[in-house]
């Protein structure tokens, strides 16, 4: 019998169960797909900062507030969703239809949808002007605009990339010089499109396999960070909220926050070790943030298209080696459920960790507009007023 690659059952498993898990793994994905499009609070998923006013100097709620509450029950919901979600994808992958679900795409085809989303995102910033990446990254200088049409007009060829990617890398430092470390670890996205670019440029070989890997994780990194702001600035949120009580469920906003952070949180985690329903979650994740343009329009659209761009070349180029390595190990099911749950508590750690700690270690985690020289004034001017 010939057995779907890669192996991530243990030796000896009874054909007969094998074939029952390849029936029933496709429904139990589908169900699971199902229930997160119906319960997620899509239109949470919009960047906060374009659409209301924020201070990033202000102290985010203390830890201990944070730790409060509904919290820990959420916490440990969630990882063991993860745990859960780690078996199924398990039983999805020895199904033929997840081993078709795990095939590798196309590199051709993601990194022309990643030249052509890029290229649009570009021109769209020289056409609108006065925004370095992202739309709360406002500058009265004249030449962003100029580099960003330069950027755009470096995606027609493969060999032009290195140079959008010098472009964007001069763009992301130069917002972090008028808005701070702390502001500009909102879009790590970005370091890592000009990584891939920088890569595509480099002909074949193993520094162009390692693009979408590395693209993939800064995509995850930028998602778990903006998981952890609903949490220590959920006040930031609340104007949204109550312009959208039906979003609410009748929960509470605080609650609501919480459960929006690591629906974002456990999306970017599943992406990042997810094997066969990998795919599933980024296509899950995809319809999420279609939902919030609907809601939230133009805006929302041009800045997330770096993002929408950046899932739909994973969803083309599927499981990366990292993917394929950490669900190739032969352990028992359940061991590695268990390790699942806790990567996924650790991840949580380490973000929460890492906000308070830049943030502090920038602004003081306190409120003191007279020691950075007008900074705040700049970040808090960026968003729009509240509508």
């Amino acid at each position: 019998m010939r057995i779907v690659e890669p192996q991530g059952f243990p030796a000896g498993t009874r054909p007969g169960a094998r074939a029952d898990r390849g029936l029933v793994a496709p429904f139990l994905s589908a169900a699971a797909l199902a229930a997160c499009c119906l319960c997620l609070p899509s239109r949470a998923m919009a960047h906060v900062k374009w659409f209301a006013p924020f201070d990033v100097a202000e102290p985010p709620m203390p830890i201990s507030a944070v730790l409060s509450g509904r919290f820990p029950l959420v916490f440990a919901g969630f990882a063991l969703l993860m745990a859960a979600g780690f078996l199924l994808d398990r039983l999805a992958a020895a199904s033929p239809r997840g081993g078709a679900l795990a095939r590798r795409g196309g590199e051709e085809v993601e990194e022309r949808l990643l030249r052509a989303g890029l290229g649009a995102f570009f021109v769209a910033l020289f056409t609108a002007g006065g925004a370095i990446l992202t739309p709360e990254l406002k500058t009265d200088a004249a030449w962003p605009a100029w580099l960003q049409l330069g950027i755009a007009a470096s995606m027609f060829s493969p060999r032009t990339c290195v140079l959008g990617a010098a472009g964007i890398l001069a763009l992301y430092g130069y917002g972090a010089a008028l808005y701070g470390a702390f502001h500009l670890a909102d879009y790590p996205v970005f370091l890592g499109l000009a990584a891939y670019m920088a890569l595509t440029s480099c002909g074949t070989g193993r520094p162009r396999r390692l693009r979408m890997p590395i693209l993939q994780a800064s995509l995850c990194a930028s998602l778990m960070w903006a998981a952890v702001e609903k949490w220590a600035y959920p006040q930031w949120t609340f104007p949204l909220l109550e312009e959208r009580p039906w979003l609410l469920f009748g929960v509470l906003p605080s609650d609501f926050m919480v459960v929006a952070g690591f629906v974002e949180f456990a999306f970017a985690f599943h992406m990042l070790t997810g094997f066969a329903l990998s795919r599933v979650g980024i296509l899950a994740l995809g319809a999420i943030f279609g939902l919030a343009i609907l809601d939230f329009g133009k805006l929302d659209a041009i800045g997330h298209l770096p993002i929408l761009a950046t899932m739909a070349a994973m969803f083309v180029h599927g499981p990366t080696p990292l993917q394929r390595r950490l669900h190739e190990i032969r352990r028992g099911l359940l061991a590695e459920a268990h390790r699942a749950g806790l990567a996924f508590a650790a991840a949580v750690c380490v973000f929460v960790s890492a906000y308070y700690g830049l943030q502090r270690a920038e602004h003081g985690g306190g409120h003191r507009p007279e020691a950075r020289g007008g900074r705040v004034a700049v970040a808090t001017a960026a968003a729009p007023a509240s509508r």
